[in-house]
């Protein structure tokens, strides 16, 4: 480099830290003019720097929204291959979605939970149950380090937890999952103005107490969906009906109990820990009371008959759940009044589907048999093998079973249960004209896990059952 030449340095040296000596001393604001040139030249360049990260920024959304739409499309197929039973490939695209997501967000990003989620439903439906429960429960600290402790977005995870533990056989620990939900709803859902939020969740516990025949406290919540329903949507909602079929069911329930009910002992009382929900300002239950059943009964055919769009097979379906309850108690008079009623609401062109579906044939309204037996503790050293029992009966005009006759048992004796609870059964009766007639040979088959007893020196070969 030429030693003579001025250098950049110099140069800016000269120009902004002194006095050029062709400029006048007179002229007092020569420096204005030479920082006045920089300053237009920095506006420039700042300018052309935000049109550059403007033009990024667009390049990076619009980047993030088919990265969005992408993720969107995976886990929609995934959920598919969830409902068709893939379980495997849907579990590996959710783990694919949920590594890419943690790539690019963070593991600790709100995008993560719905990937965790279908995860969790893939691997429940694979039945790995374990790691279905740390999907889940990944996915709920996630929405709680977004959301906080008790937002009620992670209600639906709850609701998948308790699924999965019902499906392990711990009940215990889904009822916790339930009433834990139900405990977030209500801290969120406190006020009168928002309670309406409260009506799908006590639903759903409600729904769960029947499930596990905790009957009074699914009678204590279908109680207040009852009075939920009635005070925010009024009289007719479907919700209405809905909560007053619960409340009639417990009753129902109550009298005609499953085969074998399940073993909850510990559940019996209800164990929601630090719920905000005082029980005494529930609606009361009442045990054993045919009339409260009968009275939520009435008033769906009262509702329904007063609205001037109700459907005409809507009307008669309520009206045969009475006749039914009438049947079940004994009321047989009551019963046929309301079966011949039903039978003459149709005229002749327009019965013949909904007679044939509901009054032509003996239909069961309380029909409760034996579940399969536990599997013995030594699993190992016996093989389960399918046991049948087929029976055919007569069912009167009172809907009772009578005339019962085995027609197959294998293995040979396991049909005393499945006939003791055949006995009990009641069935809506087959009509004629509007008249119940008797129906003989209606047939009865049931399928069992059967585990064969180990045979030793003088044991006996009576199925276990």
């Amino acid at each position: 480099m030429n030693s003579g030449s001025p250098t950049l340095t110099s140069v800016l040296n000269v120009a902004v830290f002194q006095r050029p000596q062709n400029i006048r001393p007179q002229n007092k604001f020569w420096w204005l003019w030479i920082f006045s040139s920089f300053l237009m030249h920095s506006i420039g360049a700042i300018a052309s720097d935000a049109v550059v990260t403007k033009s990024a920024m667009q390049n990076v959304d619009s980047s993030s929204t088919h990265s969005a739409n992408e993720s969107n499309e995976t886990l929609e197929i995934a959920k598919d291959q969830i409902e068709t039973g893939e379980y495997k490939a849907a579990i590996r695209l959710a783990e694919r979605e949920i590594g890419r997501t943690e790539t690019i967000l963070g593991r600790y990003d709100i995008a993560l939970v719905e990937p965790l989620v279908v995860l969790g439903d893939g691997l429940a439906g694979y039945g790995d149950y374990d790691n279905a429960l740390n999907a889940y429960d990944r996915a709920l600290h996630v929405t709680r380090v977004n959301a906080g402790l008790h937002d009620p977005k992670q209600v639906a995870v709850v609701y998948r937890e308790a699924s999965t533990h019902y499906a392990k056989g711990d009940i215990a620990a889904a009822n916790d999952r339930h009433e834990y939900a139900y405990h977030i709803l209500e801290r969120k859902f406190d006020q009168q103005a928002d309670e309406i939020a409260l009506i799908p969740g006590t639903f759903v516990l409600a729904d769960w107490y029947v499930k596990t025949y905790n009957i009074f406290m699914a009678r204590t919540f279908y109680e207040r969906a009852r009075v939920l329903a009635k005070t925010h949507y009024g009289e007719g909602h479907p919700l209405l009906i809905q909560a007053l079929r619960g409340v009639a069911n417990t009753y129902r329930l109550e009298k005609f109990t499953p085969a074998e009910i399940p073993d909850i002992e510990d559940l019996v009382a209800s164990r929601r820990r630090g719920s905000s929900t005082d029980l005494s300002r529930l609606p009361p239950t009442r045990i054993n009371n045919f009339r409260e059943g009968e009275t939520a009964l009435i008033e769906i055919v009262k509702m329904l008959l007063a609205q001037s769009d109700s459907n005409i097979e809507e009307v008669a379906l309520a009206k045969l759940d009475l006749a039914d309850w009438y049947l079940l108690f004994q009321q047989n008079k009551r019963a046929q009044i309301l079966y011949e009623d039903v039978w003459l609401t149709f005229d002749s062109d327009s019965s013949t589907d909904f007679i044939a579906r509901e009054l032509q044939y003996p239909k069961p309204i309380y029909l409760s048999l034996p579940q399969n037996p536990k599997s013995p503790s030594n699993t190992a050293h016996v093989r389960a093998t399918k046991g049948v029992v087929e029976l055919s009966f007569t069912v009167n005009e009172r809907g009772s079973v009578v005339d019962l006759v085995t027609e197959r048992a294998e293995p040979s004796g396991s049909d005393f249960l499945v006939r003791k609870q055949a006995r009990k059964a009641r069935y809506r009766p087959a009509f004629v004209d509007g008249q119940p007639i008797a129906t003989p040979d209606v047939r009865l088959s049931h399928t069992f896990t059967h585990y064969p007893r180990p045979r030793t020196r003088g044991a006996s070969s009576e199925p276990d059952r």
